[in-house]
């Protein structure tokens, strides 16, 4: 069954997301994940809702697994709703939440476990929402574009959380998306996102390292703004320096070795 997925993505994708796909689920294949992958596929997942292709699993988490994607989404989510508490941070009841950059729902549907708040999601990627729109009843999910505006009234949101967004974005488009996501946060409301921090920048090379370790925007691989494989690097001085205006430091969380957790959060607080 494993063989025959792995084929099928395969043929979908480009020579490098080929040899990307074989290198990382050989890499992370092991008789546990293997009995946990069969296990999800012939029961479904535990909250009940559908899961996503392996092609589509793939376009998120670079890997076909879909015991990893499920993993993976409780793993933020519950770090998320930890960071919260530990600032002292409670969304109140029926809250407006906004997943921008959700993907095929890797995050939003364990808000949706809950049952407690009104869940929109937002993607740059028509297929991934397409599946969401499909799938995933409980929320309202639209395409983006790779600039502003989106659709959203004013003043609309309680949360908008952003993982792994603008970590593939460069300095202008920040600082257009983050009054973007101003403009539709109510007054208090709260932004949650990451970005690549001190704990990712192996990767760099040594020049690259230098730029950050001075507390400058480091694009590494800058071409195809908003693609998984654009990905910018930048200090807490930087972000808070850069992209604070009209908005109040509610939280701060630099990155850790945990594989799902290595981006620094932000927690900003619209005045």
């Amino acid at each position: 069954m494993i063989k025959q997925l792995i084929k099928k993505i395969v043929k979908s994708e480009s020579l490098q997301d080929s040899l990307r796909l074989l290198y990382n689920s050989a890499k992370t294949l092991s008789p546990e994940l293997l009995k946990e992958e069969m296990r999800l596929r012939a029961n479904g997942m535990p909250d009940g809702f559908p899961y996503p292709s392996s092609k589509l699993i793939f376009t998120i988490i670079a890997i076909p697994w879909v015991s990893e994607f499920y993993k993976s989404g409780k793993i933020i989510f519950n770090d998320m709703n930890a960071m919260l508490a530990k600032n002292n941070i409670v969304l109140p009841e029926q809250a407006n939440v906004l997943d921008f950059g959700c993907g095929c729902g890797r995050i939003i549907r364990h808000f949706a476990a809950q049952n407690k708040y009104n869940l929109f999601g937002s993607d740059l990627n028509h297929e991934l929402i397409s599946w969401c729109d499909k799938n995933l009843t409980f929320g309202k999910f639209t395409t983006n574009n790779l600039v502003p505006p989106l659709s959203y009234e004013n003043n609309f949101f309680d949360l908008v959380y952003a993982r792994s967004v603008f970590t593939h974005l460069g300095k202008e488009l920040q600082l257009v998306w983050i009054c973007e996501l101003k403009r539709i946060l109510k007054p208090g409301g709260l932004l949650y996102f990451t970005t690549h921090g001190k704990v990712t920048i192996a990767p760099l090379n040594k020049t690259e390292q230098e730029q950050f370790n001075r507390d400058e925007i480091v694009l590494h691989n800058s071409f195809g703004e908003g693609d998984n494989k654009y990905s910018s690097y930048q200090s807490y001085k930087w972000t808070t320096e850069n992209l604070i205006d009209g908005f109040e430091l509610a939280g701060y969380q630099e990155g850790n070795e945990n594989p799902h957790l290595r981006q620094d959060v932000y927690i900003f607080s619209k005045l």
